[in-house]
């Protein structure tokens, strides 16, 4: 018997149990940082990227990404740009597999505090629902609703059904 394969061998297979080892915690450490990670994180990811989201309704939307939180995504395309709640999207295409983190203040950014931006600046938007799409302008913002003003007078959108918002 030679000791040097033996002791080869023996170092061998404790190599390749480590190496087997070394695989599933990474295995595992990736799969458990992975659930930590929100949509938005993804999205934050990849500015300029296109993207394809298909909303509860069935509507499809396509832009870059030019902006994300922890509730809403906006997009860069054609025309102009589109808030998009993310609690409105069934899917997306596009996305590479990284992702970042998302910031305190960014997750608290919700779609009602973006629309009271939007609302002081006295926009004009296109707001789209399941119902319909309407045109105006916001004149304000509840914790679960907006007003937005038109020629026709004042409509009441619940934010639940808000699914994209256009501007102009």
């Amino acid at each position: 018997m030679r000791w040097e394969l033996l002791f080869a061998d023996l170092e061998a297979s404790l190599d390749a149990a480590d190496r087997a080892d070394l695989d599933v915690e990474i295995a595992e450490r990736t799969r458990d940082e992975r659930a930590t990670v929100p949509l938005a994180g993804r999205l934050l990811a990849h500015p300029g990227v296109a993207v394809r989201l298909v909303l509860h309704d069935g509507a499809a939307i396509e832009g870059a990404v030019a902006d994300a939180a922890g509730a809403w995504v906006l997009l860069d395309g054609a025309p102009g740009q589109v808030l998009v709640p993310l609690a409105a999207v069934s899917s997306c295409e596009g996305l590479g597999h990284g992702a970042t983190e998302v910031g305190a203040v960014r997750l608290r950014m919700g779609v009602g505090t973006v629309l009271r931006e939007i609302a002081e600046r006295g926009d004009a938007v296109s707001v789209q629902t399941p119902g319909g799409r309407w045109h105006g302008r916001v004149a304000a913002v509840g914790a679960d609703h907006l007003e937005l003003a038109s020629e026709r007078g004042m409509r009441t959108v619940p934010l639940a059904a808000v699914l994209a918002v256009r501007a102009g």
